[in-house]
């Protein structure tokens, strides 16, 4: 697993990668990502990881990166996803939602109750960016 460096408006968070995030397949180009940040409750990061730990699978393609903070504001969770357009991505989420054996749906049930807040962000890459 990774560390990494975050900063947004002037704070700064030392996040870990998610070991059981899947490594991002970067053959893409261009495209929009996803940034899904959550503020959760305190002492819950172990149940939130074990819900993800199953649902992930059924977005591996969009997957970019699963983070938690370890310094800075803590008890945060950032999702990165990666999408062509937001029609793609209307499609990719509804269609987590079909799927018939409710991987998808129990996530969100024993995830949201350990939810304080969302922030969801939605960004091109910049020209330098190795997500490029």
């Amino acid at each position: 697993s990774r560390w990494y460096q975050r900063r947004v408006r002037g704070e700064q968070q030392i996040c870990y990668e998610f070991s059981f995030w899947p490594d991002y397949n970067d053959d893409h180009d261009g495209g929009i990502f996803e940034i899904r940040s959550y503020s959760l409750k305190p002492g819950c990061l172990y149940e939130w990881g074990n819900a993800w730990a199953n649902a992930i699978k059924l977005r591996e393609k969009d997957a970019v990166m699963g983070l938690c903070s370890q310094i800075g504001q803590m008890y945060t969770v950032h999702h990165i996803w990666r999408y062509s357009d937001l029609q793609q991505r209307k499609i990719e989420r509804d269609s987590a939602w079909k799927r018939g054996d409710g991987t998808w749906g129990d996530c969100v049930i024993r995830t949201v109750p350990l939810i304080k807040s969302l922030n969801v962000n939605i960004i091109r890459a910049t020209d330098y960016s190795p997500l490029r």
